[in-house]
C-alpha cells in the first residue's frame, strides 16, 4: 500500500471515529457534575473568541497546545509548532496561505498575538517571536479572524497566552537542554507573591544553535543565540478589577554565516573558483566559503510594554490594552562586507545588508458580555499606528569588476501605517441547542511608503560608500499614499447536541490591506499593490467521548484568495524592455481540504494527540510564472514571453500532513515515575517555488522524535534524554542560484541548504 493510500485511510478512519464515537458521547460521558476521573484528560480552556471558552464549544478549527505538550516535544519557536499542529506548515502557513514576497510595506497575513498584542509583520530574516518560553498554551486559529484579531489576521492567528503570575505562592522554575550540534536552551521563573492579591512573575530563557555547513575561509559553522526576560505584574485589587502590567525584552544574533552550499556547479569558471576554496560542488557539499561575514545584519532586538485593565460591571467586562512594540535588525550606520549572498571567495555580491527599525503603538477598548446570555456578544474599537525605517544596500563586484572597485545600490525607505477599526460578533442562541453567529469589522487603513535611491548626484556623501552607482542597478523610487476602508464580515450556525457534541458552520469574508511595490527595478510596472480578500467556508464537529478521555475536532475547509500577494514575473515589454520580478497580485488561489485533530487518554499512563490534513492549494488557471532555467522561451510550455503555468500545489504546502504525539508514564517506585515519549510528522512531497522546475521541491518526508526519563511524581523534578529525527533523515532542499548569471554559472548553478540529522541531548527540570 502506498503512503497515500495509507494516510487516506488513516484519515478516513479517524474521522470516522472521532464522528461515530462524538455522536454516542451523550450517553457514555460521564454527567457533568460529577468530578473527573483520574483516566480524564485535562481540557484546555481557550480565549479564541476573547472570552474563556471549553475548547469543544469554540464554533471555529481551534487548535491548542499547551504547557505539557510544548515542553515534550522541545517547541521552541513559532516553526517548531508545524510538529504539533497540522494547519502550520513549516515556512508558517496556515492551511497554505502566507505572506509572500519582498514589499517592505507588506502586512502578514498570519498574525502572531502575545498576550492581547498583535506582534505585526515579521521583520527580513527573523519571526516576531525568538523563543517560546513560560508560556500556558498556544492557540492556533485557522481562517480569516478578523473580526476579533485584526486585520493581519486574514489566513489565521497564532495566539500565544504565557502564564499569569499566582499571589498565591511562591515558585521556582528551572529548566534545561543540552544537546549536540551546539543546542543549549535554558529557561528560568520566579514568581513572588506580593500581597493576597497581587503576584509578578520573571521568566528568562538563553537559546544557542550550530548550523551544519562550514566556512573554509573561518573554518567555523553558523551559529545562532537569542537572549530574552519578561515579567508580568498581576494585581486584583477588587473581584470585579484585574490589572496586568507586562513587558519583555529580547536580544538574538549570529556570527553571520549561513547554511548554504553548492550543489551543482555546471561550468569551468563556477568550479575554479569553488576549487580555489577546496570545494567541490555536489549534493553532499558542506562547505562554502563566503568572505562576506559580519554579526551586524543578524543582530535583532525587540521589546514591548502593554497594560490590560479588566473591569466588570453589571456581569459585563470592559477590556482596555494598551500596547508598545519596538524592533530593530542590523545597523543602519554599517555598510561594509555582511549578508554574502554569493557563497563565495569572490566578491560578487559580498555586501546584503537590509536593516529595519519600526515602532508601534496600539490600543483596543473592547466590551464583553455576560455568559450565558440569550446574545452573547464581544464588541470594540481598536487604533495603531506604526512608523517603520528600512534600508537596502547591495554591493560586489557582480563577476565584471577588480577589486576593490564594487557596483552598489543603497535605498531608504520610510513607511507610515496607521489602522482604525470597530469590530464585533455576537452569538444568539435560538433555543438551548441552536445558535446562529455574526460578526463585522470595519477597517480604515492609511499606507504611506516613500522609497528613495541615492547616487552622487542626488546625495553627494553616499560617496564615502566607495561604490560605483548604475541604473540598471537602481531600486524604482517610490512616493505613494494608498488609503483604503473595507467592510468584512462573518456569518455562521451551530448545533449542540449535547455538553460533549457540537457542530458549526461558518462563511467568513476576510482581509489583508494594500502594500506598496518598494523593491522593484525600474520601470516600476505595479507602484501600489491591491489588498488580498479571502472568502472562507468552514464547516466542522467537535466531541468528547469515552468518558472524557477522547477530544476529536473533524472541519471541512474552502478558502478562495482574491487579489493573493505574491511575487509576480513580469515578461519584457515595449513599455519594460527589462523581464523581472516585483511584488503583486494574483488572480486568486485556492486552499480546501479536511483537517481531522484527536486528543486523549487511552489509559491511565498513555497519553496521545494525533491531527491530520489534506489541503489542496492551488493558483488560479491564469496566474502565470517565469519558465525555469533549463526551458528554453517559445518551446515547449514555456511561451515566447518566457511564462509557463504554475506548479499544480502551491509553493511550500504539503497536500498531506500527518502528526502523532504521546507518552506512557508509570510510577516505578514510591515517589518516582518514569517515561517514554515520542513524536512522529509525516509531509508529503511539495514545490519550494512556483515555477515548474524539476531540479528544485521536496520528496515526502517522516521525523521521528523521543524522549526517555523519570520525574519526581510531585513534578519538583525530572532528568530525560532526548533525540529528533531519530531516523536520521537528511531532506536537503535545492535551490537556484540567483547569482548564476554573475558568478560563472552560466545561469544554471543550484545551491543546497542541507537539513539537520540526528541530534541528542539532555534535559533537566527543577521546580521549587
Amino acid at each position: 500500500m502506498s503512503h497515500r493510500h495509507w494516510i487516506l485511510g488513516l484519515v478516513a478512519a479517524s474521522s470516522t471515529f472521532a464522528i461515530t464515537a462524538a455522536a454516542s458521547a451523550q450517553t457514555a460521558s460521564a454527567p457533568a457534575s460529577q468530578p473527573a476521573s483520574v483516566d480524564t484528560i485535562e481540557e484546555l480552556v481557550v480565549t479564541a473568541q476573547k472570552r474563556e471558552q471549553r475548547l469543544i464549544e469554540v464554533p471555529l478549527s481551534v487548535a491548542a497546545v499547551g504547557s505539557d505538550q510544548l515542553q515534550r516535544q522541545n517547541i521552541t519557536s513559532i516553526s517548531d509548532l508545524s510538529r504539533a499542529v497540522p494547519s502550520i506548515s513549516a515556512n508558517g502557513s496556515v492551511r497554505g496561505v502566507s505572506t509572500n514576497g519582498a514589499a517592505r510595506s507588506s502586512e502578514g497575513a498570519v498574525a502572531v498575538v502575545l498576550d492581547g498584542v498583535e506582534l505585526g509583520h515579521p521583520a527580513v530574516g527573523a519571526s516576531q517571536v525568538s523563543s517560546i518560553f513560560d508560556v500556558e498554551r498556544v492557540e492556533v486559529l485557522s481562517g480569516p479572524q478578523g473580526m476579533l484579531f485584526g486585520k493581519n489576521a486574514s489566513a489565521g492567528v497564532i495566539n500565544i497566552v504565557t502564564k499569569a503570575p499566582n499571589p498565591s505562592r511562591f515558585e521556582a522554575i528551572g529548566h534545561a537542554d543540552v544537546g549536540n550540534a551546539g543546542f543549549v536552551r535554558l529557561q528560568g521563573v520566579v514568581n513572588v507573591p506580593v500581597s493576597d492579591n497581587a503576584a509578578l512573575r520573571i521568566s528568562a530563557h538563553r537559546d544557542e544553535n550550530e548550523g551544519i555547513v562550514r566556512n573554509t575561509l573561518t573554518g567555523g559553522k553558523p551559529e545562532s543565540h537569542s537572549t530574552g526576560v519578561r515579567g508580568r505584574f498581576l494585581w486584583e485589587p477588587s473581584s470585579d478589577l484585574a490589572i496586568n502590567l507586562i513587558a519583555d525584552y529580547d536580544r538574538a544574533g549570529s556570527n553571520g554565516l549561513r547554511d548554504v552550499a553548492y550543489a551543482i556547479a555546471p561550468t569551468a569558471a563556477l568550479q575554479a573558483r569553488l576549487a580555489a576554496c577546496g570545494i567541490v560542488a555536489s549534493l553532499s557539499n558542506r562547505q562554502n566559503c563566503a568572505e562576506g561575514n559580519s554579526k551586524v545584519p543578524g543582530r535583532d532586538t525587540k521589546y514591548g510594554f502593554s497594560g490590560q485593565v479588566d473591569y466588570q460591571v453589571g456581569g459585563f467586562t470592559l477590556t482596555s490594552i494598551t500596547a508598545y512594540r519596538h524592533r530593530q535588525t542590523g545597523d543602519f550606520d554599517y555598510n561594509g562586507l555582511g549578508g554574502d549572498s554569493d557563497f563565495l571567495s569572490t566578491d560578487i555580491l559580498s555586501t546584503n545588508l537590509t536593516p529595519e527599525r519600526l515602532s508601534t503603538i496600539s490600543q483596543e477598548l473592547r466590551l464583553t458580555s455576560p455568559a450565558g446570555e440569550k446574545l452573547e456578544y464581544v464588541a470594540g474599537l481598536f487604533y495603531s499606528q506604526t512608523d517603520q525605517r528600512d534600508q537596502v544596500i547591495q554591493a560586489g563586484g557582480l563577476g565584471a569588476l577588480p577589486p576593490p572597485l564594487r557596483i552598489g545600490r543603497i535605498a531608504k525607505l520610510d513607511i507610515y501605517s496607521r489602522s482604525m477599526a470597530a469590530f464585533g460578533q455576537a452569538t444568539y442562541h435560538v433555543t438551548d441547542a441552536f445558535s446562529l453567529i455574526a460578526g463585522a469589522r470595519y477597517t480604515d487603513d492609511t499606507l504611506k511608503d516613500v522609497s528613495q535611491s541615492l547616487t552622487n548626484t542626488t546625495t553627494p556623501s553616499v560617496a564615502d560608500y566607495g561604490y560605483i552607482y548604475s541604473p540598471a542597478f537602481f531600486l524604482a523610487p517610490v512616493n505613494a499614499k494608498v488609503k483604503t476602508d473595507n467592510f468584512s464580515w462573518k456569518l455562521g450556525a451551530q448545533y449542540v447536541w449535547s455538553r460533549e457534541l457540537n457542530a458549526y458552520f461558518t462563511a467568513t469574508r476576510g482581509y489583508k490591506g494594500p502594500a506598496v511595490n518598494d523593491q522593484a527595478s525600474p520601470p516600476l510596472v505595479t507602484p501600489v499593490i491591491k489588498p488580498e480578500i479571502p472568502m472562507y467556508y468552514e464547516a466542522g464537529l467537535k466531541g468528547a467521548f469515552l468518558d472524557g478521555r477522547v477530544l476529536g475536532t473533524v472541519a471541512l475547509f474552502h478558502n478562495k484568495v482574491k487579489d493573493f500577494q505574491t511575487s509576480v514575473y513580469s515578461p519584457a515589454t515595449a513599455t519594460n524592455p527589462v523581464a523581472g520580478f516585483g511584488q503583486g497580485n494574483a488572480p486568486n488561489i485556492v486552499s480546501k481540504g479536511v483537517e481531522v485533530n484527536l486528543t486523549g487518554r487511552a489509559t491511565r499512563e498513555l497519553t496521545f494527540s494525533a491531527g491530520a490534513i489534506y489541503n489542496d492549494a492551488s493558483y488560479s488557471d491564469s496566474f502565470l510564472v517565469a519558465c525555469a532555467p533549463s526551458q528554453v522561451a517559445g518551446v515547449g510550455a514555456c511561451s515566447a514571453a518566457g511564462t509557463t503555468k504554475p506548479v499544480s500545489q502551491i509553493a511550500g504546502v504539503p497536500k498531506w500532513r500527518v502528526l502523532l504525539n504521546g507518552e506512557y508514564a508509570k510510577e516505578i517506585s514510591s515517589g518516582l515515575t518514569g517515561f517514554v515519549q515520542s513524536d512522529l510528522t509525516y509531509e508529503s512531497k511539495q514545490f519550494t517555488q512556483a515555477t515548474p522546475d524539476p531540479m528544485i521541491g521536496q520528496p515526502e518526508h517522516w521525523l521521528l522524535g523521543g524522549r526517555v526519563g523519570v520525574r519526581s511524581t510531585d513534578g519538583h523534578w525530572g532528568l530525560s534524554l532526548f533525540g529528533r529525527n531519530l531516523l536520521d533523515k537528511h531532506y536537503d532542499q535545492l535551490s537556484y542560484d540567483v547569482l548564476s548569471g554573475f558568478n560563472g554559472g552560466a545561469g544554471r548553478s543550484f545551491w543546497i541548504t542541507p537539513a539537520m540529522g540526528r541530534t541528542w541531548g539532555a534535559t533537566l527540570d527543577a521546580r521549587f
